[in-house]
C-alpha cells in the first residue's frame, strides 16, 4: 500500500469503526492528504498520522505504532518550565534527574508551540509520549545534571535490564507492599497470588502500587476483589452507580477483535476464569455482527462470585499517578469506592471513555483504535483529560526522584492510626 493509501483506510477506521464517532470527528484530513501526492520520508509520515491522530484528542487508546518511529527508551515528566527524567535504558544519553530545558537549542515553550497539533492532551504531566518522541528526533538537548549546564547529544537507547514487574515485600510487621505494574501477564501474576495469598488473610495493612500500570485484562485482578470487600459483601451490594458501555459491532471490529481473542485463548498459562470470559467476548462477536453499537452486560455479572473474606486486610492503600492506564484505570476506578480502600497519589492516565482496542496492521506498522465507549461520556461524567481522582492528592514535584513521597505518606498514614 502506498503511504496516501495506508491514511486513507486509516481516516476510513476513525471514521466508522471507531468507538469516538459518536463524540469526536478529528481534524479535516485534506490538508494531510494534500502532503501524500507523493511519498514521504518513512519518519514525516509517522509524524503526520500521529498528527491527524491526536485531533481526535484520545490519549493511549488511539495510536499509530511503527518500528521506524524514533523510540527515546525514557520516561519525561513535564513539571514547570522543565522535562525530567524518571527513568531511561541505556545509550541515550540520559540518566534518571536529568532537568532538560531545552531542545535542540529551543526553549520547552517554543517547542510545544511549533509542535502543539502533535500533542493529544493540553495537560502537561499527560503529554510525556509526545515529549519524549521530539526529544529523540532533535540532535541535542539543553540540562542541568547534578547541578551542572550540560549539552547532551541524543543516541539510540540499548534496553536496559528487564525490571521486575511484580514484586512485594514486608514494610513492617503488618505492611505488606505489592507492585503490579501489567494486568496482561497472566503467568506472572498467577505467581505472585500463589505467593501472597496466605499472606493477605493475616495482614493489616495492604498497598498495592499501580503508579506505573500498562493495563491490560481486567479479569486478571478481580481475585483481589474478595480482599478488598466487607466480609460476605459482593461488588453490587457496595457499589450500585456502575458505569455501563457500548461496543460497536462493525464487521472491520468483528474481524480485528475475533484475531486478538482467537490469539489469546492460544495462550496456555490463561486461567479459567480468563477463559471463559475470553470466549464469551468471544462469543458476543458472533451474536452481534454488523449490528453498529450494542449495549455491553455489566461487569457486576463477572464479579458475582467474589464475596468478601472474613479477615484479610483492614485497610488497602492504591499508589497510583498518571502511568496507570487502561485496566489500571479500571482497578483504581473498581476498587476506590470500597470502604477499605484509600487511593493514594495523583489521578490515573483516564483513558476508559474509549477502549476494548484492536488493530488495523499495514505491514510491520498498526493502527490500535477503540471499540467501545463509555455511557459515562452521555452523563457529563467522562474521564479523558481527567483520569480516576485520588482520595489523598499529593503533587509531584522533583522531590519524587530523590525519596517515595507516595509510600513514606502512606506509612506515616499507618503509624498514626495505629496510634490513635
Amino acid at each position: 500500500m502506498t503511504q496516501l493509501e495506508i491514511f486513507d483506510t486509516i481516516v476510513g477506521i476513525m471514521q466508522e469503526d471507531s468507538s469516538t464517532k459518536k463524540d469526536k470527528k478529528g481534524a479535516d484530513p485534506t490538508p494531510y492528504r494534500d502532503q501524500l501526492l507523493t511519498d514521504l520520508p518513512k519518519e514525516d509520515f509517522i509524524y503526520l498520522v500521529r498528527t491527524y491522530l491526536a485531533s481526535f484528542g484520545v490519549l493511549g487508546h488511539i495510536w499509530y505504532h511503527s518500528p521506524a518511529a524514533p523510540r527515546l527508551g525514557a520516561f519525561l515528566r513535564r513539571h514547570e518550565d522543565s522535562l525530567y527524567v524518571l527513568d531511561s535504558d541505556s545509550g541515550n544519553g540520559l540518566e534518571v534527574g536529568d532537568r532538560i530545558i531545552a531542545i535542540g537549542g529551543q526553549p520547552l515553550d517554543q517547542v510545544y508551540q511549533e509542535h502543539q497539533a502533535f500533542f493529544v492532551s493540553p495537560t502537561p504531566e499527560r503529554q510525556y509520549m509526545e515529549w519524549a518522541y521530539l526529544v529523540k528526533k532533535a540532535e541535542k538537548v539543553s540540562l542541568f545534571r547534578n547541578g551542572q549546564f550540560l549539552q547532551v547529544e541524543i543516541g539510540d537507547c540499548q534496553d536496559s535490564a528487564e525490571q521486575e514487574a511484580f514484586a512485594w515485600n514486608w514494610l513492617d510487621d503488618h505492611t505488606l507492599y505489592m507492585k503490579m505494574e501489567n494486568f496482561y501477564d497472566e503467568e506472572k501474576i498467577g505467581q505472585l497470588y500463589t505467593q501472597i495469598e496466605p499472606l493477605l488473610h493475616m495482614v493489616k495493612n495492604l498497598i498495592i502500587d499501580v503508579r506505573v500500570n500498562s493495563g491490560g485484562s481486567d479479569s486478571l485482578y478481580w481475585p483481589l476483589l474478595k480482599y478488598a470487600l466487607p466480609a460476605g459483601k459482593s461488588y453490587d451490594d457496595m457499589v450500585t452507580d456502575e458505569a455501563g458501555m457500548e461496543i460497536l459491532y462493525t464487521p472491520t471490529n468483528v474481524a480485528h477483535r475475533r484475531k486478538l481473542f482467537e490469539q489469546d485463548l492460544r495462550d496456555p498459562h490463561l486461567s479459567a476464569e480468563s477463559r471463559a470470559f475470553t470466549e464469551s467476548l468471544l462469543a458476543d462477536l458472533e451474536v452481534h455482527q454488523g449490528a453498529g453499537f450494542v449495549c455491553a452486560d455489566d461487569e457486576e455479572d463477572y464479579l458475582a462470585e467474589y464475596r468478601g473474606l472474613e479477615g484479610g486486610p483492614n485497610k488497602i492503600y492504591i499508589l497510583s499517578d498518571v502511568r496507570c492506564a487502561s485496566s489500571g484505570d479500571n482497578f483504581v476506578q473498581t476498587f476506590k469506592p470500597l470502604p477499605k480502600v484509600t487511593v493514594v497519589g495523583r489521578a490515573t492516565l483516564g483513558i476508559l471513555d474509549y477502549s476494548n482496542c484492536c488493530f488495523a496492521e499495514f505491514g510491520d506498522d498498526y493502527l490500535m483504535y477503540p471499540t467501545s465507549r463509555s455511557l459515562e461520556i452521555d452523563k457529563g461524567n467522562g474521564m479523558t483529560d481527567r483520569g480516576v481522582e485520588p482520595d489523598i492528592y499529593i503533587p509531584w514535584t522533583p522531590e519524587h526522584l530523590e525519596r517515595d513521597v507516595d509510600l513514606d505518606y502512606v506509612l506515616k498514614l499507618i503509624q498514626t492510626s495505629e496510634i490513635f
